[in-house]
């Protein structure tokens, strides 16, 4: 967490930029906001010497540093510059380069340094405000950071890496409010690379990635004081601190290759858009990760094809957890989207050499939402330990908004959902009674299940029982080799229904 802390301090310092003219302000100003809101986020800022010289305030060889419990960041910057201008605004300029030392201490007897080199020309940045807001819009051609001179335990690492941001433009505000300053920001660039390559020390392996993201797009709001005084999460959200963000991209493409004697790993893939959200305070947490027009191609030495590819229409997870302890239910959910997904003819050769079964690229889609509530404080994992065979937590609600598997000629879809009775733990062995029901609709299963017969994957006998034990969950629906089930549940009863057949 700590990690986290100082990189995302030390990131918002070297793309801290400019705003649009709201109100008067002075470079002293702005300059006092600079180190308030570094000493917020754990970094402090130790200027060589400060200067005000007219309308200008110069700082020298301004050193910026953070430490957490296994990683220590120190920087130079040889010159700042704030000009205050005619129309109430500060126009920041510095150095087109420094260099940023990072220690790190990943695991036990384990002691890595780096160096990298921060390159920034013809940053654009002018600052504004007021009422206890800095503005900063920023814009260049160019940031670059290269990775250089790293070491494990005093021993050179043959590494390099270099990302390059181009036509970067965006901005960011800074709200004073005491403990808990807001800041918000928006970035945009019109590509990124990165490049990375390492050897092992002893020359036996080799590690190369190479990717680029076009049209990226990265937005966040959120309270970020006191970081620096607090090292654990539980207590910065007991604090007040929340965060939410995404970073979305158009076109991607990567590679990955990696080669240690006989063995040998490459991955290529390209997507059209990708998305990254992330939102977390003190109710709740979610997460989103996602991928459209996703290509995908492996091969190597533990792979026993000459490659394997695959496509996505569209790949997607997502969930919401809460995380406050509270009387009152409150909304969870996941999703699940592997939609349009195809292998390639190789692949298939090896399922089914014969071709008997349809190639249709497959789906499945699984979208869960419903309502609960902590009985404890989750962060605290004293409280999870005390509560020994008690719930830690009360179910009220469960909906299956969407299920749908498509696969080999065959599709399943359902939707449905259930409310729980806390009160009642006897009629289900000890958890909370269900009531409410799903519909089912399954499609093509009687025509997958004679294909697979005839090809040798499950014998007729099997075949015979399956197909009875569909017919005891299900009934012909209004298209041909279709199925459906109405499965309900009586939390009061216990009764358990398909159809309205009861199965107990």
């Amino acid at each position: 967490m700590k990690q986290w802390k100082s990189l995302g301090a030390t990131t918002a310092m070297l793309l801290l930029m400019s705003g649009a003219a709201q109100a008067d302000v002075t470079g002293a100003e702005v300059w006092a906001n600079w180190k308030s809101s570094a000493e917020g986020m754990g970094q402090v800022l130790t200027p060589g010497s400060e200067e005000q010289s007219g309308d200008t305030l110069v700082i020298t060889d301004l050193r910026m540093s953070a430490e957490a419990t296994d990683m220590t960041l120190t920087g130079t910057i040889d010159r700042v510059e704030f000009v205050d201008q005619s129309d109430g605004t500060v126009l920041v300029t510095l150095s087109d380069s420094y260099a940023m030392q990072i220690s790190m201490a990943p695991e036990e007897n384990v002691k890595v340094n780096m160096t990298m080199q921060i390159s920034q020309p013809d940053i654009s940045i002018l600052a504004s405000g007021g009422d206890g807001t800095f503005l900063y819009d920023f814009s260049g051609p160019e940031v670059q950071v290269t990775v250089n001179d790293v070491t494990v335990n005093g021993e050179p690492l043959e590494m390099g890496g270099k990302i390059i941001v181009s036509e970067v433009a965006g901005s960011y505000a800074v709200t004073e409010g005491g403990d808990m300053d807001r800041i918000v920001s928006e970035v945009s660039a019109a590509n990124v690379t990165v490049d990375i390559d390492a050897n092992e020390p002893d020359g036996g392996g080799t590690f190369t990635l190479d990717a680029e993201f076009a049209d990226l797009v990265a937005t966040s709001d959120g309270n970020l004081g006191m970081m620096g005084a607090m090292e654990e999460l539980p207590q910065l959200l007991a604090a007040g601190f929340k965060t939410a963000g995404d970073f979305r991209h158009g076109a991607a493409t990567y590679a990955v290759n990696f080669q240690d004697g006989d063995e040998t790993f490459q991955l290529r893939a390209t997507s059209d858009a990708g998305l990254l959200a992330v939102s977390l305070d003190s109710e709740a947490v979610s997460y989103e990760v996602g991928n459209t027009g996703l290509d995908v191609t492996m091969s190597g030495s533990e792979i026993p094809l000459p490659e394997i590819t695959a496509g996505f229409a569209e790949f997607g997870f997502g969930f919401l957890m809460p995380l406050a302890k509270s009387d009152a239910p409150q909304d969870f959910g996941m999703k699940v989207t592997l939609a349009g997904l195809s292998v390639s003819d190789m692949i298939w050769s090896l399922a089914d050499p014969a071709g008997a079964l349809p190639h249709d690229p497959a789906t499945l889609i699984l979208d869960i939402k419903g309502k609960a509530n902590w009985l404890i404080d989750v962060m605290d994992p004293e409280a999870a330990a005390m509560m020994g065979d008690e719930m830690p937590a009360e179910l009220h609600a469960l909906d299956l908004s969407e299920l749908k598997v498509a696969l080999v000629g065959a599709e399943l879809t359902g939707s449905g959902g259930f409310t729980f009775d806390n009160s009642n733990l006897e009629t289900f062995d000890g958890l909370p009674a269900p009531t409410g029901s799903i519909d089912l609709t399954l499609v093509g299963g009687n025509a997958l299940i004679d294909k697979l017969v005839a090809m040798g994957l499950i014998p007729e006998d099997q075949a015979m029982g399956a197909r009875m034990m569909l017919g005891l969950f299900a009934r012909p629906g209004g298209g041909e080799d279709t199925l459906t089930s109405k499965i309900e549940v009586d939390g009061a009863t216990g009764a358990i229904s398909a159809n309205g057949q009861r199965l107990q």
